[in-house]
């Protein structure tokens, strides 16, 4: 059988407030047989891991790794990525050594946006703030031909420019609220 999976991304400082819509986002995929894939950073990854492991929901998931071990990700994502590893959760891990420079680190994060635009059918993200790597992997999401839902959700956020369009999301799932699907 073939998986069909979702990564869900986000910036790092998208606040708390959001962490309710992600987790409904999850539940609205799992209900309809979708895989969430996820980097495991602060921020939309983090409420992504702890929606999975809420809803029960691990194996289910997928993290792709920038980093070589646990260690390597934000101290306050560990105890959630180590929970999600205990409970035989799947992790494609990367190279980056924990302690590496922070030139290594970065193209160990931008590999990994890679990987997980590659392994999903689709991208949700959330905008908030410059989210500079975000709109990479949007970017990369639509130059793939992936579809693509953006929500923007404030601190001077801003849909992309693309050569597409962005069309607003009518839907009577509350969760798809206030989201952008792509169109070329």
């Amino acid at each position: 059988m073939v998986q069909r999976g979702i990564g869900i991304v986000g910036a790092r400082a998208l606040p708390d407030s959001f962490r309710g819509q992600v987790s409904d986002i999850v539940r609205y995929l799992l209900e309809r047989d979708y895989h969430i894939h996820t980097g495991g950073a602060l921020g939309a990854d983090m409420y992504v891991l702890q929606a999975l492991i809420e809803q029960r929901a691990i194996d289910r998931g997928l993290i792709l790794s920038a980093w070589a071990s646990v260690e390597g990700f934000p101290r306050e994502v560990q105890r959630y990525v180590d929970y999600y590893v205990s409970h035989r959760g799947r992790v494609s891990w990367g190279i980056v050594p924990q302690r590496a420079s922070r030139g290594l680190a970065v193209a160990g994060l931008l590999a990994r946006n890679q990987r997980l635009v590659r392994s999903s059918v689709g991208i949700v993200a959330f905008l908030y703030g410059d989210s500079t790597g975000t709109i990479r992997t949007i970017r990369e999401a639509i130059r793939l031909e992936r579809r693509v839902v953006v929500f923007v959700c404030g601190g001077g956020a801003v849909l992309p420019e693309v050569s597409g369009q962005w069309i607003p999301l009518h839907c009577s799932v509350p969760c798809w609220g206030g989201g952008y699907l792509y169109r070329a």
